[in-house]
């Protein structure tokens, strides 16, 4: 079964409010066996509403819809699904009678507003929703079929657990498996481990694919099969192959930060920072992790109060990874400190240092620190300094 998804609202399309609704069911779908095409977001028009319902279903079998299922004259859903389907919306005493009983079991007296949500288009299979006002609703054709959930999360996935869920499996047959693994990878570009694994990516069954985070990759992939235990084989099979072409560059499935954390703890060292900046990226990096910090003795924050080239950078880098680690006496020292100006290209050096009881490393990268993201770049980059360092890899 190939499917799409449709969060529905104008607020997703302003940006006020979030779409996780969708990112939820793909991945349940996803286990459930389920192939997803596409998602898409429109907002509460009943034309547009029902052009994409159409277009989907010219694309897929099952399509899901969340949202527009209120009370209000701008939650359009049902109008447009019936639209969709070239079908009157009838009335459902029923569904009537189940939105009155849920607003006196809250001891609230129902507007007449929420009439409106015992509308359905004709012939659709109604759902009752016990964990709001809302009910949703199943209705198809020749084309396939369109599934109508509520956009409150709480509700949706109520449903969508309860309803949708056993719906796929004992009324669509859907019996196989999809099992997604992510790996982690970091000091290649994306377009080198891209040749590296060019043939895995070009595979349908398992699919291999990749996506870049600040010099951190994501390594998906994506089996399908009739069982759990086949699926699981074809991932090791292909993981196998990643972790022998790509080696320490692989994490596996820890993060970069995971993996530092955990290597600390083997090595029962503890360590301390020199940031050269206020943005302060080696504690930032750190801190997106659970166990980042714990090792973590002290941290300098020293931004520059004088001109400082590439060669003054290194060298201001070398003594405050010496200095961090001296005044909590700490096993390790690490420190970052950037150029004071960029090159004429718009790029700035940045020197990334890591002192220890016998010696020390350091290396020099240029990085575009006008944009944002730029210093979460240099926090991988010392991360993983430190992480060849801890593995015991050669200089």
């Amino acid at each position: 079964m190939d499917a799409e998804i449709i969060a529905i609202g104008s607020e997703l399309l302003l940006g006020a409010t979030i779409d996780t609704n969708s990112a939820y069911m793909a991945g349940h779908l996803a286990a459930a066996g389920v192939n997803l095409f596409r998602t898409s977001v429109v907002g509460d028009n009943v034309e547009r509403i029902a052009a994409t319902i159409s277009e989907s279903l010219g694309r897929a079998d099952l399509v899901i819809c969340t949202g527009g299922l209120g009370p209000t004259l701008d939650d359009v859903t049902r109008e447009a699904v019936a639209l969709a389907f070239g079908r009157e919306l009838e009335f459902r005493q029923d569904l009537l009678d189940q939105v009155a009983a849920r607003f006196a079991a809250m001891n609230r007296p129902m507007s007449e507003s929420n009439r409106r949500q015992a509308y359905v288009p004709a012939g659709a299979r109604a759902i009752e929703n016990p964990r709001g006002t809302a009910p949703a609703f199943i209705v198809g054709d020749e084309r396939g079929t369109v599934i109508v959930l509520p956009g409150v999360p709480y509700e949706m996935r109520y449903l969508f657990e309860n309803v949708v869920l056993p719906y796929l499996r004992d009324e669509r047959g859907i019996t196989d498996v999809i099992l997604v693994k992510t790996l982690h990878a970091v000091g290649l570009g994306e377009s080198v481990i891209g040749e590296m694994i060019a043939d895995l990516m070009l595979a349908s069954n398992p699919t291999v694919g990749i996506s870049a985070k600040q010099a951190r990759y994501e390594l998906r992939i994506g089996a399908r099969a009739s069982s759990l235990a086949v699926a699981q084989t074809m991932v090791d099979t292909a993981e196998a192959t990643i972790r022998e072409r790509l080696g320490d560059h692989l994490t596996g499935e820890e993060t970069l930060a995971d993996a530092v954390s955990r290597l600390l703890t083997t090595g029962q060292q503890t360590l301390s920072l020199y940031e050269g900046t206020i943005v302060a990226p080696i504690y930032r990096a750190l801190s997106g992790t659970a166990t980042g910090l714990n090792h973590v003795r002290g941290v300098i924050v020293h931004p520059l109060d004088r001109p400082t080239d590439e060669h003054a950078s290194a060298s201001l880098a070398h003594a405050g990874a010496i200095s961090a680690a001296d005044r909590w006496r700490s096993d390790l020292g690490l420190a970052v400190q950037a150029a004071s100006m960029p090159d004429d290209r718009g790029f700035t050096a940045v020197s990334v240092a890591l002192c220890f009881p016998d010696g020390s490393r350091q290396i020099t990268r240029y990085y575009d620190l006008r944009q944002p993201e730029g210093w979460d770049f240099v926090g991988t980059l010392a991360l993983d300094l430190l992480r060849r360092y801890l593995m015991g890899e050669d200089e």
